[in-house]
């Protein structure tokens, strides 16, 4: 399969981010780091999942790297390892996703570089 089209899979792009970069997201006056974000998605850390459950809607506020806010609603998808998987119908938009990419390409270029090195192996 070419690059292009695995790149055409997935209909939102999704940025990972290095662990020092990370932006959060607040949830009931709780605040968790989020690894992965898209337009309709977020990968969220959380170590307790106790409470939690799949189709669970939640609201909360993004906050990226600019201090800009983005309030957020969705579903639990999926539980991965120690992260939970959000199916978001409000999420950040086209320009936030654009702004959050520019940002982590200026301040670790060295990132996406590694990333697709692994993309190959």
């Amino acid at each position: 399969m070419s690059d292009t089209n695995y790149a055409q899979k997935r209909k939102y792009y999704r940025l990972r981010y290095p662990r020092r970069a990370r932006p959060s997201v607040k949830f009931h006056d709780e605040l968790f780091h989020v690894s992965e974000v898209s337009e309709q998605g977020i990968r969220v850390v959380m170590n307790d999942k106790s409470s939690l459950y799949r189709g669970l809607i939640l609201q909360g506020t993004l906050n990226l790297h600019n201090e800009e806010y983005v309030k957020i609603q969705g579903a639990i998808l999926r539980f991965d390892a120690g992260e939970v998987v959000f199916r978001l119908d409000k999420g950040p938009s086209f320009k936030n996703m654009v702004a959050e990419q520019r940002h982590i390409r200026q301040k670790y270029p060295a990132y996406f570089k590694k990333l697709r090195e692994e993309e190959v192996v």
